[in-house]
């Protein structure tokens, strides 16, 4: 009897573990299952074969990828400054102690008729607009650069909060990386009534989380287009696209201009110094605002991303007259210290003559 007892003790004993373990497998299937859903929400959605098939007739298309005009290298075998892809997850040794100056903003902040000719960086490559009384933003990120919270995360808050955002007349996507194309965003614009101008490719994405295919204008390179009275051209850009491993190139990326009441503005999303710049400030230029990126760069990527010296070339040879510097003071992308690209910027701008203009993040600047 006292023996059955053991045996059926020992029995119970085993059920109850099985049952812990299974338990806790259960727990992390379903943790795993659900982080994957919530990651593939984010990366949106992919081309139809259609679309496929369209861009398959296009110059800049082949063999189901876009094509930079100059050949871009990526060389993972050269050494980086820094460790590498552990900086995405923990903290950076490059993130400041202390945050950039801030101005913090609200929708009042912004006056309801949009001024003549206002500039208000909101950190890394967003940027809200005034243009001959038309508001616009483009690449409006305000959370983290990746597909997974605490990931890539911002050593600076946003001076303005997503709710915040004032009344717009367009939003701008150059492409669509997670540092530029953020789901949250467009998911508080699913109600909105403004039209969306983005790449080719890039709908999809945006159709995929709610945005009507009627409110989104995707341009191929040296296409334009009219929106509230300005004129949006897109122009090429020395870059690439993908939001996993596995789908590079298979979306747009671009440079964009804006033009109203003989006013212009360039803003040159990501990408390297190529030949394209020449061309731009040539046949578009000059123009009174440049917008280019500073930070990213690396001996890894040469010709992805900017660095400070091509920054100068690059003003130079789009004809500007005032160069704002942006891509930097948000994320840890590139592992050379947080300051170092401003302030190689700000002493080649001192040696050549550049005028230059850095504002606090959210301060909003008249420009003549």
């Amino acid at each position: 009897m006292a023996e059955k007892k053991k045996k059926s003790a020992k029995g119970g004993r085993k059920s109850f573990c099985l049952k812990i373990l299974l338990t806790v497998l259960l727990f992390f299937i379903l943790l795993l299952g659900g982080t994957a859903c919530f990651a593939w929400r984010r990366i949106g959605g992919g081309l139809s074969e259609s679309e496929k098939a369209f861009y398959s007739k296009l110059p800049n298309y082949r063999n189901g990828k876009f094509l930079n005009l100059e050949k871009i290298d990526l060389d993972p075998k050269k050494l980086a400054k820094k460790a590498g892809f552990f900086r995405f997850i923990f903290s950076s040794p490059n993130v400041p102690k202390q945050p950039y100056p801030r101005v913090e903003l609200i929708k009042s902040s912004f006056p309801p008729r949009p001024e003549e000719f206002n500039v208000c960086w909101l950190g890394h490559s967003s940027l809200i607009f005034e243009l001959g009384g038309v508001r616009f933003m483009v690449d409006p990120v305000f959370g983290n650069a990746a597909p997974l919270p605490g990931i890539v995360r911002r050593y600076t808050p946003s001076p303005l909060p997503r709710a915040e955002i004032p009344e717009l007349d367009f939003v701008v996507i150059s492409h669509d990386h997670y540092d530029h194309l953020e789901y949250e965003t467009i998911r508080a614009f699913r109600d909105k009534k403004f039209p969306i101008i983005t790449t080719l490719g890039v709908g999809a994405r945006l159709r995929s989380w709610g945005i009507p295919a009627r409110r989104i204008i995707e341009m191929n390179w040296n296409n334009y287009t009219t929106v509230a009275g300005v004129k949006i051209t897109a122009h090429p850009a020395r870059h690439f696209s993908g939001r996993t491993f596995d789908d590079r190139f298979t979306t747009l990326w671009a440079s964009f201009s804006f033009e109203r009441n003989g006013r212009k503005i360039f803003f040159g999303g990501d990408g390297g110094y190529g030949k394209h710049f020449a061309e731009i400030g040539k046949t578009h230029g000059p123009f009174d605002l440049v917008c280019l990126e500073i930070d990213a760069w690396n001996e890894r990527w040469p010709n992805n991303h900017s660095f400070p010296e091509d920054v100068i070339k690059e003003f130079r040879d789009l004809k500007g007259r005032l160069l704002l510097p942006i891509h930097w003071g948000v994320f840890d992308l590139a592992m050379h210290p947080c300051y170092e690209s401003i302030n190689k910027v700000r002493d080649l701008a001192r040696q050549t003559g550049v005028p230059l203009l850095i504002p606090a993040m959210g301060e909003r600047k008249r420009l003549p």
